[in-house]
């Protein structure tokens, strides 16, 4: 697909930096046995536009690590789980690298519904099992008190209100609010539901909800007809949006012209275009995390990209390989800069290190409150044009 370009809604901070070294130190004589690290996420299966790129970015970031040298001068190995989305196989998964000792960290899970069905075990371990998720926005991600939890990426609350914000300032009389019954969709509608009515209570607002999968929208369309919505939010991780608005120009609701469309991260994807027979075209949708290509520090991991898969990876990559990334990066740091005793580096080690380190990464540098969020994050605005999403604006929350 092709990638769209991202505008930074908070300033971004940017050092010249190119991928993580071993910032632990040179070559030790007391350097690790073994370090393995895992990719987790939605691989494959109906949600792979926001995942297989996001493997690319964790795979291509663990082989520059282990090229620069890697933890002590030990290379990193990478296992993939591929979750698909679900929280039972991400905890079948995650009981074996938690059996593993030298298993000392995830990147992802992607999505919050995974994290949050997850979670408790990682933390329960002994030792605990930290992650760095590169799009798992939901609140309660990092409001539930456990040390392992990290992101790179904006929270919902930072999100939602850049949303609503921007249909209040386009206008809006009357906004049909979807989710689509996750742990993601729904705590994000109601967030942008909740701004609406509490900063511009002229503002009709309608929920519904889809459900995972669906296909058949008629009862939906046929409630925002007779509502006169002229504002639709959907809060989706993408299956559902290009049936969806396919039905709604089916029913003479076009976007652009007597309705207006604004989408979420999973609705960052080109492919709804094509998918929707353009019926997509003139749709908006917002993204929680900055596209490498408009930051300076990312030029040198873009061109490695582009040399290990290919000329037009970049835009088949989809909206997170970026923070994939950079969460690589921040998991590797912390893990080289544990200490190393008999050949082995504790979990515990690196979720002190992940709380008390700056790391610098090719979004610029990360460090974390005591919660396990950034305090610079970046929020971009695209529209569906021709073949791409193309950013349009900056949004403020």
């Amino acid at each position: 697909m092709a990638k769209p370009k991202i505008l930074v809604l908070v300033a971004m901070a940017t050092v010249g930096l190119t991928a993580c070294g071993n910032t632990g130190g040179g070559p030790a004589a007391n350097k690790p046995d073994k370090v393995q690290i895992a990719a987790e996420g939605p691989f494959t299966g109906d949600e792979a536009s926001i995942g297989a790129g996001a493997l690319q970015a964790i795979q291509l970031a663990v082989k520059d690590f282990n090229k620069a040298g890697g933890v002590h001068g030990t290379n990193v190995k990478l296992l993939v789980w591929d979750d698909n989305h679900s929280p039972q196989t991400a905890a079948t998964q995650q009981a074996a690298g938690i059996s593993d000792s030298t298993v000392l960290g995830i990147v992802g899970p992607m999505n919050s519904g995974v994290v949050l069905g997850t979670v408790q075990g990682l933390q329960g371990a002994n030792p605990p099992l930290p992650f760095v998720t590169e799009s798992a926005s939901n609140v309660k991600v990092t409001e539930q008190g456990n040390s392992v939890a990290h992101r790179v990426n904006a929270r919902d609350d930072q999100q939602g209100p850049a949303d609503a914000k921007f249909m209040i300032d386009q206008g809006a009389q009357k906004v049909e609010v979807m989710d689509a019954k996750s742990d993601y969709s729904t705590a994000l509608a109601d967030i942008v539901a909740k701004y609406l009515a509490d900063h511009a209570p002229s503002i009709t607002v309608q929920r519904d909800s889809a459900q995972h999968g669906q296909t058949d929208f008629r009862t939906i369309v046929q409630r925002i007809k007779s509502f006169k919505a002229d504002w639709v939010f959907f809060a989706d991780e993408g299956p559902e949006a290009a049936p969806f608005v396919k039905q709604l120009k089916d029913a003479g609701l076009t976007i652009g012209q007597n309705i207006q469309f604004l989408g979420t991260d999973g609705e960052d994807d080109p492919t709804i275009i094509t998918n929707s027979q353009g019926a997509f075209l003139g749709a908006y949708a917002s993204n929680i995390t900055p596209d490498p290509t408009l930051v300076a520090t990312a030029a040198d991991m873009i061109t490695r990209f582009k040399n290990e898969y290919g000329a037009d990876s970049i835009g088949k990559a989809g909206p997170f390989y970026g923070s994939a990334y950079a969460a690589t990066q921040v998991l590797l740091q912390a893990i080289a800069n544990s200490p190393v005793n008999n050949g082995k580096i504790s979990r515990a080690d690196v979720i002190s290190h992940l709380a008390s380190d700056t790391f610098q990464t090719v979004l610029g540098p990360v460090k974390y409150d005591s919660k396990g969020d950034v305090a610079t994050v970046a929020i971009g605005l695209f529209q569906a044009k021709g073949t791409d999403m193309v950013a349009v604006k900056s949004i403020t929350g």
